[in-house]
């Protein structure tokens, strides 16, 4: 069975932010990605184009920016 490598299309992003719980600062990153395939399409069912694909990406990071975050030891005094 051949194995199929589809283009990956990424968008990478980073947060600065105080801790919600100590006030101390944050900086988390995270990439986001997708790849360019027959299979991944739009609501209309057309194969979405990388341009397509990088304002999804842009979208999804921002609305990440905009969580708030806690560092680990905070969370888990926080559900303990």
């Amino acid at each position: 069975m051949p194995t199929y490598r589809f283009h990956e299309v990424r968008h990478q992003a980073s947060k600065n932010l105080p801790c919600l719980a100590c006030g101390n600062k944050l900086r988390r990153q995270r990439t986001f990605s997708q790849t360019l395939n027959p299979f991944n399409k739009n609501a209309d069912g057309q194969v979405k184009t990388e341009l397509e694909i990088v304002r999804e990406l842009v979208v999804e990071a921002a609305d990440w920016e905009k969580e708030p975050e806690l560092h680990p030891r905070c969370r888990a005094e926080a559900t303990s």
